[in-house]
C-alpha cells in the first residue's frame, strides 16, 4: 500500500466508523473510542472488514473484539446494557 492511501486509511479509520458501531451493536459491545484507536491500523481494518451477519459470524467478531481489547486494557470490554450476546 502507498503512503497515499496508506494516510487516507489511517485518517478514515482514526474515529470509530459507523460500520463498526452497527456490528458491535450486533453483538453487544460497547466498544470505547480510547479502546478503538489502541488498535493497530490492521486489527482496525479487520474489525471494519470481518463478516457480522450469521450467527457464527456474531460469535467470531465478539471473539475477536474480545481479544483485542483484553490485549490493550487487560480487561474484558464492556457490554451494552441491552445486551443479551
Amino acid at each position: 500500500m502507498n503512503q497515499d492511501k496508506q494516510a487516507e486509511l489511517e485518517a478514515a479509520l482514526t474515529l470509530m466508523p459507523r460500520i463498526i458501531r452497527d456490528k458491535l451493536d450486533r453483538v453487544g459491545i460497547k466498544l470505547h473510542l480510547k479502546e478503538w484507536q489502541a488498535f493497530s491500523l490492521r486489527e482496525r481494518t479487520q474489525l471494519r472488514d470481518a463478516p457480522c451477519e450469521s450467527a457464527s459470524d456474531l460469535v467470531a467478531y465478539a471473539a475477536m473484539v474480545e481479544a483485542l481489547v483484553l490485549r490493550c486494557t487487560g480487561r474484558q470490554p464492556d457490554r451494552l446494557a441491552s445486551s443479551q450476546a
